[in-house]
């Protein structure tokens, strides 16, 4: 059932007779329940097999007094309820937990939001986009890429594989069903975005490279045409001015003078930009200059684009991820762009400084 499609802003999980807990799925059921295009590994070592894939179906933000956060699968920062698929492939003395799911609350933090805090995570090719090794919060050895949209997290939890194995396994998942997919494709993200559909804030996370951790106020966001990019704006945005990168979707948040855009690659749909326009007296506007965020990095630094003081960060200069924040006109603007094979640090600065009015 495609919940995602026929969800309430109002809707609230408040009743435990309307709860469906997480529970055993396959990856074509999965396909039919969630936002998300979900990838099932092609390939797996001789001693692995798939012994666990899980559903954990969206429903409305919530959870009824009697019921715990484990029973329905929720983190400990928000009580909102979005699907994820989560598989568990178990070798010989070892194991490993690949999850699938829409990220979706902010931008992917500098494209490693799962091995947040690795001092050098390692890029690599994946799947036609770039993935990453790294360590997780939980202090295991982890990897993670994001392929036509889909944040896909793995974390070794038990034994050891080795680096090779990491990435070939994430570098040969493969779409389940290309013809159902075509479908959570074409739609913009932020009508598959779950706390926009919901209009519920999400958690505080970090952002990037630059310490910028926001709730987004996707409770009182309105969607924004292309037009009404152009014609009547809260705030001027800014716009690619060559056709690489193209507009996914736009939302607008009146209640503080702020909107933020998604575009994405032509090639590629894995890479993207968010770019945040604010008004400089807004509450979420960034402070200027900003402080480095609690992630090592290989540049960050003021440097002169746009005829202004610009503040510059990238993971890597060669395969991203970059940002920039500054000033202009009375607006800060923040522009972050995911790891990328299409891009690297000299390029980006290109972007950012032709970037126009639309």
């Amino acid at each position: 059932m495609t919940v995602w499609r026929t969800a309430s802003p109002s809707a609230r999980l408040t009743n435990p007779d309307n709860l469906t807990p997480p529970h055993d799925t396959t990856f074509a059921e999965a396909q039919e329940a969630v936002n998300i295009v979900v990838f099932e590994p092609t390939w797996l070592p001789d001693d692995c097999r798939i012994t666990e894939i899980t559903l954990r179906p969206e429903q409305p933000p919530g959870r009824p007094e009697e019921v715990t956060a484990e029973t329905l699968g929720q983190t400990p920062w928000s009580e909102g309820n979005p699907c994820s698929v989560r598989t568990i492939v178990t070798g010989e003395d070892r194991r490993l937990r690949l999850k699938q799911f829409l990220y979706d609350w902010a931008p992917p933090a500098a494209s490693i939001a799962p091995l947040w805090g690795t001092p050098e995570p390692t890029p690599f090719d994946c799947g036609g986009a770039v993935g990453w090794l790294g360590t997780d919060y939980k202090e295991h050895r982890g990897a993670c890429v994001q392929r036509d949209r889909t944040q896909i997290e793995l974390s070794v939890v038990k034994g050891e594989f080795d680096d090779a194995e990491l990435k070939t396994l994430l570098s040969e998942l493969s779409p389940i069903a290309v013809d159902r997919t075509r479908s959570v494709q074409g739609i913009p993200f932020h009508r598959l975005n779950y706390w926009v559909r919901y209009q519920y804030r999400g958690p505080s996370v970090p952002h990037g490279l630059w310490a910028y951790t926001p709730v987004r106020p996707y409770d009182t966001c309105q969607p924004l045409s292309s037009i009404a990019l152009c014609d009547n704006p809260p705030v001027p945005p800014l716009v690619p001015s060559e056709d690489s990168f193209v507009l996914d979707s736009a939302v607008a948040f009146p209640d503080d003078d702020a909107i933020e855009c998604v575009f994405r690659h032509r090639e590629n749909t894995s890479d993207h930009l968010w770019l945040t326009a604010v008004d400089e007296e807004s509450r979420l506007a960034p402070s200027m200059p900003p402080e480095p965020a609690d992630q090592p990095a290989e540049t960050r630094r003021a440097i002169t684009l746009r005829g202004t003081t610009v503040h510059y960060a990238a993971l890597t200069e060669k395969r991203g991820a970059w940002e920039v924040m500054w000033a202009e006109n009375g607006v800060h603007y923040v522009v972050w762009a995911g790891a990328s094979r299409f891009l690297d640090g000299d390029g980006f600065k290109t972007l950012v400084d032709t970037l126009n009015t639309p």
